[in-house]
């Protein structure tokens, strides 16, 4: 296992936990869905897993090691981390913001010239130039995107992607091309984690997913065939779902009707 969560609690205000007893593994080569409703920790386990702030209870690993004993530069180097939303001042280029995702020490020309090959699996290289904030979102994501694969490219094992709705922003096609990076990041031997509100997206390009339930518990975790099966689902989101199509295209779709919870 390259990652792993044991027992986590977490709460920013004593009164109202956010995470209870969260326990979960990322696999080296797999890619996990990390599922649940509004509210229901979603991205504070991506901080937590990130070593951003320090869980209540629990523990997290990266590979031997606990992640908050990992000295922040060698920390940097096997966490990329994707988030929702993505600002950069200064009026830094395209090509810089990704150039920053790169190790220090491989040197600044062999920074830009990473970034350069990044933006062109992303289909940005013709933008490279251009002012980061001029960007639509959608490309700002692709943006981000690159900078992640930037900074894991030759990051010691295990190295791990986590990513927060990394394709909300996007239109259909450069959404379905992300995913399918991401995906042959996996392949490539990095650990993924991914949080997604696509249920589609999640059941199509993932191999296991791990659900949350409102009060930030996990309801199921294993492959996606199991966890993201109607009857689990209509328990956490509290509505009906149709699975439609076969495993190769399937759908996964919210009913007309309300659920019963």
């Amino acid at each position: 296992m390259a990652l792993v969560a044991t027992n986590l609690a977490f709460a920013y205000h004593r009164a109202s936990p956010v995470l209870r007893g969260v326990s979960a593994a990322f696999e080296a080569g797999t890619v996990t869905a990390v599922v649940g409703p509004n509210g229901s920790g979603k991205t504070t386990l991506l901080r937590l897993l990130l070593g951003l702030i320090q869980p209540g209870e629990g523990q997290i690993r990266l590979g031997d090691r606990a992640v908050d004993t990992i000295p922040e530069p060698d920390r940097a180097r096997r966490l990329a981390y994707i988030p929702q939303r993505s600002s950069a001042a200064f009026g830094f280029s395209v090509r810089d913001v990704v150039a920053m995702g790169c190790d220090p020490g491989i040197g600044a020309r062999r920074a830009l010239e990473r970034a350069g090959s990044k933006l062109a699996l992303l289909g940005l290289e013709g933008r490279a130039a251009e002012p980061f904030v001029e960007l639509s979102a959608g490309q700002q994501q692709r943006v981000v995107l690159a900078r992640a694969l930037a900074q894991v490219e030759g990051a010691p094992e295990p190295a791990v992607l986590l990513a927060d709705e990394p394709t909300s922003a996007m239109d259909p096609r450069h959404a379905i091309a992300a995913m399918q990076i991401i995906c042959a990041q996996a392949r490539a031997g990095l650990a993924v984690a991914v949080v997604l509100h696509d249920l589609t997206a999640a059941a199509r390009f993932c191999d296991r997913a791990l659900l949350l339930d409102a009060t930030g518990s996990v309801a199921g975790a294993g492959p996606c065939a199991e966890c993201l099966d109607p009857a689990a689902l209509r328990a956490v989101f509290g509505v009906e779902f149709l699975r439609l199509g076969t495993e190769a295209e399937v759908a996964i779709v919210p009913a007309a009707t309300p659920g019963r919870r």
